[in-house]
């Protein structure tokens, strides 16, 4: 409600500093007029042209505009703009051939100012001297329009992103999750002492994903404990058969970033290194000068086409596209028996 009466203030002073101008314009022009000087001088003829300007812009900017303009009548509009100039013409001609020349000839009686009222090219000419006003009203109103939408398409935009992002990371909780009470159930068949461990990773795991990644961003310091928490659940669980080699360098405090973005690729390198044979997985990751590096490379025994179904891969994609639009490089490479993953990240 606040929010409403302060537009509606804002509006109304938009259009009294807007005549205040014309107004002000006005009596500077005819103080010129009358007295080839600039001063400020309003004569009686003048109050009741502003007030004839007035009408026509309001006509113009509230009847002609919604029902013609905004609905790409033009050439209606054009005819019933013209029209609207003439009939400002007859008024303003109405009023002085009405009030002001009858005091006009009581004052001078000698007064040689015709005493018809259909002298057409005074019409017309009052008409047209409407013109300048109501374009400077029509180009402001436009302005403030298109001003209007763009704000609105920015608001739609930042919905339908906001929307996105909460799907997306609502489809890796369950994907990260499923291959996460894997692991565990794999330690709990072994009956292995390090299923406590896993479960109070697995608590830290979802208290981040809960309370933290809901954000548009979190501290790269705190993505990162996160990596490593995940990272320690697969090394619980293949530490028979996995070489693995993490390590991050760079300015990590200083920076942030979008949340569970890194984690898809250590996941895929998992999933696809090790899932079915012994294994290592090598991850580097660095920070210069506010550019994120992530190298992961791993063994792989599957086709490279069957890697790239994965939906934690094709998710972080589109994720890239909306948070980091023309600010990534993402090249994936496989070569004999290594498939590798860099991303280069605009911070």
């Amino acid at each position: 409600m606040n929010h409403l009466k302060s537009n509606t203030y804002k509006v109304i002073a938009g259009h009294v500093l807007f005549w205040l101008a014309f107004i002000g314009f006005t009596a500077l022009d005819d103080g010129r007029h009358h007295h080839d000087h600039w001063s400020f001088s309003l004569q009686g003829e003048d109050f009741s042209d502003i007030l004839v300007v007035m009408l026509v812009v309001y006509a113009n900017l509230y009847i002609l505009m919604p029902f013609f303009y905004a609905k790409e009548k033009y050439l209606p509009y054009f005819i019933t703009l013209l029209l609207l100039l003439l009939a400002g013409g007859l008024f303003s001609r109405f009023f002085s051939w009405q009030i002001w020349l009858p005091r006009e000839r009581l004052a001078d009686p000698t007064s040689d100012e015709p005493t018809n009222f259909w002298i057409w090219g005074r019409i017309i000419s009052n008409g047209f001297s409407i013109f300048p006003v109501l374009a400077i009203s029509v180009l402001i109103k436009t302005m403030l329009d298109s001003n209007a939408r763009e704000k609105k398409l920015r608001e739609i935009e930042k919905e339908k992103f906001t929307a996105e992002m909460g799907l997306l990371k609502a489809q890796i909780n369950p994907h990260f999750f499923f291959n996460t009470l894997n692991s565990l159930y794999s330690l709990s068949l072994a009956r292995s002492e390090r299923s406590a461990a896993v479960v109070l990773r697995l608590s830290e795991l979802m208290r981040y994903m809960l309370y933290e990644a809901n954000a548009n961003t979190v501290s790269l310091k705190d993505e990162i404990a996160y990596l490593e928490n995940y990272i320690g659940i697969e090394q619980m669980r293949f530490a028979d058969r996995l070489e693995l080699s993490f390590q991050y360098s760079g300015d990590i405090a200083g920076n942030s970033i979008s949340p569970l973005l890194l984690l898809p690729f250590v996941e895929n390198a998992f999933k696809h290194g090790i899932e079915d044979s012994a294994g290592w997985i090598t991850i580097d990751l660095k920070v210069v000068s506010r550019s994120l590096y992530l190298k992961v490379e791993n063994s792989y025994t599957l086709p490279a086409k069957v890697k790239a179904t994965g939906l934690g891969l094709a998710n972080v994609q589109r994720r890239l596209e909306l948070a980091y639009p023309g600010r990534y490089v993402l090249n994936n490479r496989q070569n004999d028996d290594v498939y590798s993953v860099d991303l280069t990240l605009q911070l």
